[in-house]
């Protein structure tokens, strides 16, 4: 499981972190200073990500305590990114509430996860 979830930090976050910031970059002006922070918190949140897990996939020392830093600040970016309007959502009404519910739950079964496991490999 730990390698399962170093790929996600690695491979999965900053993915569908580009390919959102990529459709983001042209409307970043009329979104004003608020889409910028919450751009540059998720850049933040996707290399803390990538450490996290490069740090499971080795086995290092703090690999698990820093994987949940991870995991939560993820957790925040998802919910800042679909409650918030600072960031503009591709989500249909009807779909925004049940999709922010399977984000976060998802996140919050990693997190839950993380907490039960021990640093020792």
């Amino acid at each position: 499981m730990r390698r399962v979830l170093a790929l996600l930090l690695m491979v999965w976050e900053p993915l569908s972190l580009a390919l959102v910031a990529a459709g983001l970059l042209s409307r970043l002006p009329d979104r004003g200073w608020p889409a910028l922070a919450l751009l540059g918190f998720r850049l933040v949140v996707a290399s803390i990500g990538i450490v996290a897990g490069r740090a499971l996939w080795s086995g290092a020392p703090g690999a698990i305590a820093l994987a949940r830093w991870a995991v939560g600040l993820a957790l925040a970016a998802v919910l800042l990114t679909h409650t918030t309007g600072w960031w503009p959502t591709t989500l249909a009404p009807g779909v925004r509430a049940p999709a922010i519910l399977v984000l976060a739950g998802w996140h919050v079964l990693w997190l839950a996860w993380l907490l039960r496991q021990r640093e020792a490999a």
